[in-house]
């Protein structure tokens, strides 16, 4: 836009100076006035003066004055057509750069095409030497119970983990208690048949247990056992980490009291250099 612009008021201020250099020529306008040092041009016109222009004017004849005009005319239009011709070189070149960059570009675009076609030629030839390696899928593994396993590894049954078995030392405890009590009430109330019955059921899944490999813990003196056992080694653990800390803390505090006697030592030292220095220099300090 700002081009446009800048390129329209150019043409409109060239087109009035045309106009105004053709009207300057047309009246005689001269350009500056030369000085002759006559000072009869400030005083005003006598009846002589007068005479004179009057004469001048009218040696131009008629003919003079069209042959003067047409002179001028001529020179304004050759002025013209020096100017279009300007014009018509300036948009020549803007042609050729336009042709020269189209030129440019094709020469670029052209280069391109080639690269890919030779790039396709190698990428072909590849294709051609190495065949393509197919990976095969693997089949599916299968376990013992006929799921699928995705892990690489397959486990045993003996290392797969066996659920519904209690671990818990307490729950068992109570467990085996309660059911010795259960036992004991069926007894002591005299219905032996259901205590046989109980008796040779829970007999029967102790001895599938130890069969299947495993462990049966149903003594309530071995697990009160194992519990206290269990108290006694936290109870140790607790006592040998309370030890521990206080040994870290007896450590850390000895550590940090040579620390302040070192420093203190460091500092004395100091002093008592500066003081020796202060001695030797002539003041009068105690004990030096």
């Amino acid at each position: 836009m700002g081009k446009k612009i800048a390129a329209e008021l150019k043409t409109r201020l060239q087109a009035i100076n045309d106009e105004m250099e053709f009207y300057m020529e047309l009246f005689n306008i001269p350009e500056s006035v030369e000085d002759d040092g006559d000072e009869s041009d400030y005083l005003l016109e006598t009846d002589e003066a007068t005479k004179k222009q009057h004469l001048k004017k009218m040696k131009d004849t008629e003919e003079d004055k069209a042959h003067r005009l047409e002179v001028k005319k001529n020179k304004v239009a050759g002025k013209h057509l020096g100017r279009k011709s300007k014009l018509g070189t300036d948009s020549n070149k803007a042609e050729r750069k336009k042709l020269k960059k189209e030129k440019q570009l094709k020469e670029k675009l052209k280069s391109i095409n080639m690269m890919a076609v030779k790039q396709e030629q190698q990428r072909s030839k590849l294709i051609e030497h190495k065949p393509l390696d197919v990976k095969k899928e693997k089949e599916p593994m299968f376990n013992a119970e006929g799921k699928i396993v995705f892990s690489k590894v397959q486990l045993d049954e003996s290392d797969v983990r066996k659920k519904g078995i209690e671990t818990d030392t307490r729950k068992l405890l109570k467990k085996a208690v309660d059911n010795k009590k259960h036992l004991a009430e069926l007894k002591q109330s005299g219905e032996l048949e259901k205590y046989a019955e109980i008796k040779k059921k829970q007999a029967w899944e102790k001895a599938m247990a130890k069969t299947l490999g495993q462990k049966v813990r149903d003594d309530p003196e071995l697990l009160s056992k194992k519990l206290n056992k269990r108290k006694k080694q936290i109870k140790k653990s607790k006592e040998s980490w309370k030890q521990r800390q206080q040994k870290i803390e007896h450590e850390q505090n000895q550590r940090q009291k040579e620390r302040t006697a070192n420093l203190k030592e460091r500092a004395q030292k100091k002093k008592n250099t500066k003081l020796k220095k202060l001695a030797k220099k002539g003041r009068i300090i105690p004990g030096f």
